[in-house]
């Protein structure tokens, strides 16, 4: 069964006025359980609609959404929690700033589920668990479970929402340009942990990103999103050894223009 299955996806803003902008042109996609995805565009493509759209941030003007066997399209983001997680642009979204590491990670043990938010502490076998998985990031923060997350570097916040999504391993992972706010250092360790964190438990992922390297070296699918349609669509070994020329000519061939958007062209 496909884990995530788009079908005949439209999405239009401002419908039946002058500002009419038809985001989302008929997208059919099917992600098998285990992919990892990368989707990348200019800006306008749909990118960050897609993904809106998946995750129940913006209603469905036409089409179908399927996590699984579930039929999600008319669910809001609340309701989809428990079959998705998301990691945001701002290493700041998705934790508290003023609870600690380890209070952070136990709020997100509990995703989809009831919380007695009376209970108060964490658990000395789940500390155990958070010290260790902590550990496995190599970044010394298991040393730093009873800090306030809000004082802890970028790169160190974004490692720690990257396991706070993956602490249970949801039906769906969202990354929505999750390493652009970092340093090209940080945005590359990040994206190591990303990388190391789906592979070991086979989580489905959908990636946007701007960096077209990033989306050529991770993840074992890689689509281009042009004006609200998929450009180009390559899977396993169709992506293995191009180049970031061999991308553009590609989307040239299949859009019938060259792309021109300095983010995606400077990443």
């Amino acid at each position: 069964m496909p884990a995530l299955v788009v079908r005949e996806l439209h999405q239009y803003f401002e419908k039946g006025t002058v500002n009419e902008n038809h985001a989302l042109k008929g997208i059919d996609l099917t992600l098998e359980p285990g992919e990892f995805v990368a989707i990348i565009g200019g800006n306008g493509a749909g990118k960050s609609t897609l993904l809106n759209s998946v995750a129940g941030s913006i209603p469905v003007t036409h089409g179908q959404i399927k996590i699984g066997d579930q039929d999600v399209t008319y669910q809001n983001v609340a309701k989809r929690a428990r079959l998705i997680a998301r990691v945001f642009q701002d290493p700041k979204a998705g934790t508290a700033p003023r609870l600690t590491v380890e209070e952070n990670l136990s709020l997100a043990q509990k995703r989809g589920q009831w919380r007695n938010f009376w209970a108060n502490g964490v658990k000395k076998r789940d500390r155990a668990l958070f010290r260790e998985k902590l550990a496995s990031l190599g970044l010394g923060l298991e040393d730093r479970l009873t800090a306030e997350i809000g004082l802890l570097s970028g790169g160190q916040r974004q490692a720690v929402t990257l396991l706070m999504a993956t602490l249970q391993a949801p039906e769906l992972l969202l990354l929505d340009e999750h390493t652009a706010a970092l340093d090209p250092q940080t945005s590359a360790t990040v994206m190591q942990l990303t990388a190391q964190l789906v592979a070991a438990q086979n989580i489905t992922t959908l990636m946007i990103t701007h960096n077209m390297q990033d989306a050529l070296n991770y993840g074992n699918r890689l689509i281009m999103l042009d004006h609200g349609r998929i450009a180009v669509d390559l899977k396993g070994d169709q992506k293995q050894g191009l180049t970031v020329a061999d991308l553009l000519r590609l989307f040239k061939e299949q859009s019938g223009q060259e792309l021109n958007d300095d983010a995606v062209l400077l990443s």
